[in-house]
């Protein structure tokens, strides 16, 4: 948090087309000014309006330029790595339908120079996630009785991790309350409170023009202590709201809001509608932040693993007799392993980490040099350099003559037997 008077080093310029208004205003890190930007293009979208940013540090002169192709690519990349998830935590197949729907509109928004090489490199992403092998849950595992839908045999998940999970909350078009049944959701007075909490912040937002992120990060934060309250199929608390009756609380939050817009108010509308994907990509740095917490005060983070994940409680103080100083106890591993022996995948990184490394990346292959990266990061350039360099191969290789579409064949062949060993090497 800058110091009072300090000066911002980050400035964030923009232009909005249509009206010609333009403006600017500081930032304390160049991360802040992206997010700002993500933001005012999100706001751009769904007014359907054209916005040029600009993000410059006034100290060295670097600048950036933002585009609305920039923004949509990070609601992009958080959809296929939600996709994943899903796949992972083998979701049905009409929630990944659903996601896959929502990301095709948001490729299909991609326009420009070079869109057509950028949505096509992003579906095969996609299709990648898709591919996930699930999770094979334990045959022997009793179902819970704390189930909050009442059905423990078909898990209805969405999560977003990242690696980024983002729990989510309920689309527009589920039904928000009733359960699978059609019966009128059983809403607990405790979690009844804090629906109306969030839902007075969403209200706020759209009404009174609260600036959205704020607002996005504390309604993620009260509907993760909803999710807290609420058991999955095997007792423990919904995180990545892998329950249909999870994702219909959850948009309890924006019906009232929603039940008070007016059919011709159509900015509104897009505020909403801008806020309930705001705090979506929110949930996972949320989530994370919270898992990572846990180990932050040793004294309150066990009282809350006591009070909601009692068997991993008792795993961190059995730990603990036993710990040493290169290898200590944590309460945030212990929350992931009793996740983990349930066939479920939490987060180990937030939507902003992951863009975080990806930015990095990108200027790491834009420079040549990635010694700043880590291992994971480093491999992922690798592997892009690789697969761009094989897609220049295959245009060239229609020009061969035989023999030559031999002798590569060959060489291609030993680069696929060097790929194999060092995957069976990890």
């Amino acid at each position: 948090m800058p110091k009072k008077g300090q000066r911002l080093p980050w400035r964030l310029s923009f232009l909005w087309v249509g009206s010609g208004i333009k403006g600017a205003n500081a930032h304390s890190s160049e991360e802040d000014a992206e997010k700002a930007a993500l933001d005012m293009f999100r706001t751009a979208q769904a007014r359907e309006s054209e916005l040029e940013i600009t993000i410059e540090n006034r100290d060295t002169g670097e600048k950036v330029q933002m585009t609305a192709n920039d923004a949509l690519t990070v609601e992009i990349k958080a959809n296929i790595e939600r996709a994943r998830v899903h796949a992972v935590n083998g979701a049905d197949a009409g929630v990944i339908a659903e996601l896959v729907e929502e990301t095709e509109g948001l490729l299909k928004s991609l326009k420009g120079a070079g869109s057509v090489k950028l949505r096509t490199a992003l579906r095969d992403e996609l299709t990648e996630a898709l591919k996930a092998e699930p999770k094979v849950e334990d045959a022997d595992e009793p179902d819970a009785d704390g189930d909050a839908d009442g059905d423990a045999d078909e898990p209805d998940a969405d999560a977003d991790s990242s690696g980024e999970v983002s729990p989510r909350e309920s689309d527009e078009d589920e039904d928000e309350d009733e359960d699978e049944d059609g019966e009128p959701l059983v809403i607990p007075a405790d979690v009844a409170a804090l629906i109306t909490e969030a839902s007075a912040h969403v209200s706020a937002a759209v009404n009174l023009g609260v600036e959205a992120q704020k607002i996005a990060v504390k309604v993620s934060e009260l509907q993760l202590t909803m999710r807290k309250k609420t058991p999955n199929k095997y007792g423990i608390p919904d995180l990545i709201a892998f329950q249909k009756y999870t994702r219909n609380t959850a948009a309890l939050v924006y019906a009232e809001v929603a039940e008070q817009i007016t059919d011709d108010d159509v900015e509104k509308e897009g505020i909403l509608k801008s806020l309930k994907r705001s705090v979506r990509n929110k949930n996972s740095d949320v989530l994370v932040g919270y898992l990572k917490g846990l180990d932050a005060d040793t004294d309150a983070g066990l009282q809350e693993l006591q009070t909601y994940y009692p068997d991993a409680a008792t795993a961190y103080l059995e730990a603990k007799k036993s710990e040493t100083e290169e290898n200590p106890a944590s309460l945030t591993e212990a929350v992931y392993a009793l996740y983990e022996s349930k066939g479920i995948s939490l987060p180990r990184k937030g939507r902003t980490e992951i863009e975080r490394e990806r930015r990095a990346a990108n200027k790491a292959l834009e420079t040549g040099d990635d010694s700043k990266l880590t291992p994971e990061a480093r491999l992922e350039n690798y592997f892009a350099t690789i697969k761009a360099e094989l897609d220049k191969a295959e245009k060239n290789a229609a020009k061969l003559t035989g023999h030559q579409k031999r002798k590569i064949r060959t060489r291609l062949n030993e680069l696929a037997k060097r790929a194999e060993e060092l995957a069976k090497s990890i």
